[in-house]
């Protein structure tokens, strides 16, 4: 069975829920020749909550997730993190412009999980993961049991403990995406950035995926994560942002963003919804036109 997210080795005590821990403000982002991909654009993302980052390809998803991890620096506004230890017994909180802090402290605060990162060395599964240790223990650990513990807790989380000596060159697409989620698990930041976290998963890992950033987010990070699958985003999220032509086009709950009108508005094609048999959530089915 997995571990709860709950029980992360990690002693500190989480902030309280509901409070932004990544803010973005007026931001506009793209490239050199290419101009720019979207403007315009403020983000809050909250601890205790899942944002589910939705739009057509090209829409900026990647992107924006390139800007708050401050691997790409916005063309215009600024990306601020909560310093971790920051609050004081008066609730002070100190912040950070993202793009102005080294790599090292970045990877303190942010984690990223890529959408095409391929394994290149034959490593174990378990030194792959223990990767994600480098921002907070550096190159050789002062607290090795922490160590041992952490990379354990997120191979479990994922369900891959048994896969721990395995050389990464050897597991299936799946396989190696839940090796990746675990080492951003294993650097224990406040805020997650996941592109695409279920892709090459079969039905069941994609739902124990999504489980786990419900749990992740419920112990009090900050998790964002792009999809294609609008009804993942319905399952899985709190808080929708729709990206389409050049910024935000929707913003809110999944029933708020996930309706008929503003999805064909975003993506050209027609799709019926209907609610959920169960849940107060919608469901997304495509209308194919050549019926």
């Amino acid at each position: 069975a997995r571990a709860e997210s709950g029980s992360t080795p990690r002693a500190a005590e989480s902030p309280p829920h509901g409070q932004p821990v990544l803010q973005a403000r007026g931001l506009q982002a793209g490239y050199p020749g290419m101009g720019k991909v979207f403007s315009s654009l403020d983000l809050d993302l909250v601890r205790g909550e899942v944002l589910a980052v939705i739009g057509p390809n090209g829409s900026g998803k990647t992107t924006l997730f390139r800007v708050l991890s401050g691997e790409l620096a916005p063309l215009a506004g600024e990306v601020l993190v909560e310093g971790r230890g920051s609050r004081g017994s008066a609730g002070g909180r100190a912040w950070s412009s993202v793009a102005r802090l080294r790599p090292r402290e970045r990877a303190r605060l942010v984690a990223r999980v890529l959408q095409s990162e391929q394994p290149a060395w034959a490593v174990p599964v378990a030194d792959y993961v223990e990767a994600g240790l480098f921002a907070s223990e550096g190159w050789f650990s002062h607290d090795p049991a922490r160590a041992s513990a952490m990379v354990s807790w997120a191979l479990d989380s994922v369900g891959i403990s048994q896969l721990a000596a395995r050389p990464v060159t050897e597991l299936s697409g799946g396989e190696f995406r839940r090796v990746v989620i675990a080492r951003a698990l294993a650097q224990d930041t406040d805020v997650l950035l996941l592109d695409e976290p279920t892709a090459d998963l079969d039905l069941a890992h994609q739902m124990e995926t999504l489980e786990l950033l419900h749990d992740l987010a419920r112990g009090g990070k900050a998790v964002a994560f792009s999809v294609h699958d609008l009804n993942q985003a319905a399952m899985a999220a709190d808080r929708v942002l729709l990206l389409a032509q050049g910024g935000a086009a929707a913003f809110g709950t999944p029933s708020q963003v996930l309706t008929p009108g503003r999805i064909e508005e975003a993506y050209g094609a027609a799709v019926v919804s209907a609610k959920h048999p169960r849940l107060d959530l919608p469901l997304i089915v495509p209308d194919p036109y050549w019926k």
